[in-house]
């Protein structure tokens, strides 16, 4: 499949998203997949990827450390990051054009890999659930100072600490509470489905500090920076992904977990908008990658196609598979060219005032299910061999269907989108 050509780039930021792109693929080409090559029977097995408690081994994990802090000190780790927390500061639109270009040619479903989703690729760029981003912005000095560089560095991590059992998509729901007590704060309570939260050095910790805004829907919602090695800091487990015996998802409790002050983020019963703006930062990178992957898929089943014979002829000279091709298509244009749009209106919000809640929830939810039915039409054309775990298209497709999920699911966007047009927002 022949690369796009330059017209979908704006001008002003074109030069920085060429260099990012072919500087991030020669740095996987150079760093990541010799490692990848080395643990390749770790890798490939889950067996010996994954330990009795679900973690993945400490010699992947320091493997991912390594891509982590390789990629950091060449710029990349945290470059879309602001530079307030150690990042490069580069914008929306910029990330939506790297990530598609990484995920395109390091998507699921690469031979050397059978199942392991680009363990060591994912690393080289950091997101609001494990590296630097836009959420660490409002917090104290104290922490800027102590903390920020270790995981600007890669040698550290954090986790987004909001989900709970009873409080996934209503954020309002959530039960953990932190009280005040002198110059402290203290939190008790659990959360669950924490993407991370295996191996995180730290959390942003979202708990009740006022009871009577949370109940109105008007704030009482606060973040804290706490340390998972923390007295009263618990990881109670891995919650394993759909086909895996293990993953990244974890659940933690706080038992009288006494933290500072100053590890307060942001002002106090405000921390509604801070989960909203991480989440919202969650949405579009999914996005950007789901535009990645489908190409991805598409150039796999493009190169099938042509080479598969039955009948005496091509399977891509039926119908039947160029219709689905087509549809493979039609989505991956729609979907690139309206989270671009988005991009910009996100990266317009500082002079126009307006957050474009409604369209993140739109591209989020359209890419998402239109990246599935491509995995789905990828496997139809490959037809047996997509099956196989040779290929692993179905761990691309296994990996869109869990996008679905977080961040919000595909009804809780529609919900988002309903009643920002009913406010009055209905500019297209």
């Amino acid at each position: 499949m022949a690369a796009a050509t330059d017209v979908g780039i704006p001008e002003d930021i074109r030069d920085i998203v060429k260099a990012s792109v072919t500087g991030i693929q020669q740095f996987i080409d150079s760093e990541v997949l010799p490692l990848e090559r080395e643990l390749q029977p770790i890798l490939s097995d889950e067996r010996k990827f994954f330990r009795d408690d679900g973690r993945a081994t400490d010699q992947v994990l320091e493997a991912r450390k390594q891509v982590r802090m390789k990629s950091a000190d060449a710029g990349y780790y945290g470059m879309f990051a602001p530079e307030s927390v150690g990042g490069g500061g580069l914008g929306v639109r910029s990330m939506v054009f790297v990530e598609e270009g990484m995920y395109r040619k390091y998507g699921p479903g690469r031979p050397l890999i059978t199942w392991a989703k680009g363990f060591l690729s994912q690393p080289t760029i950091a997101s609001f659930v494990d590296g630097p981003s836009h959420m660490l912005v409002a917090v104290s000095e104290g922490v800027r100072g102590e903390f920020l560089p270790g995981i600007a560095k890669g040698e550290k991590m954090v986790c987004f600490a909001l989900s709970e059992a009873n409080a996934g998509s209503d954020v309002w729901g959530i039960q953990t509470k932190a009280r005040r007590d002198g110059d402290d704060w203290i939190i008790n309570g659990s959360k669950q489905w924490i993407t991370n939260a295996p191996y995180a050095d730290y959390a942003v910790v979202f708990a009740v500090t006022n009871e009577q805004l949370v109940a109105e829907r008007k704030g009482g919602i606060s973040a804290f920076f706490v340390e998972t090695n923390a007295a009263g800091y618990t990881f109670d487990g891995v919650l394993p992904v759909m086909g895996h015996v293990g993953g990244d998802c974890g659940s933690m409790s706080f038992d009288n977990l006494r933290v500072p002050a100053d590890r307060l983020v942001g002002a106090l019963d405000q921390g509604f908008q801070i989960a909203m703006f991480g989440i919202s930062e969650g949405r579009i990178s999914i996005s950007a990658n789901c535009i990645g992957m489908s190409e991805y898929a598409l150039d796999r089943s493009l190169e099938y196609a042509q080479q598969r014979m039955s009948f005496g002829k091509p399977i891509s000279e039926y119908q039947a598979i160029q219709f689905m091709l087509a549809d493979m298509a039609i989505n991956i244009y729609t979907m690139k060219y309206m989270i671009l749009q988005t991009a910009a209106l996100v990266e317009s919000f500082p002079q126009t005032g307006r957050m474009p809640v409604k369209e993140i929830s739109i591209a989020k939810a359209y890419a998402v299910e239109k990246t599935q039915e491509c995995y789905d039409h990828a496997i139809q054309v490959h037809g047996g061999i997509g099956l196989s775990n040779e290929l692993s298209l179905n761990e691309g497709f296994r990996i869109a269907r869990t996008l679905r999920i977080p961040d919000g699911t595909g009804e809780i966007q529609r919900r988002t989108i309903a009643r920002q047009m009913l406010r009055g927002d209905t500019a297209f």
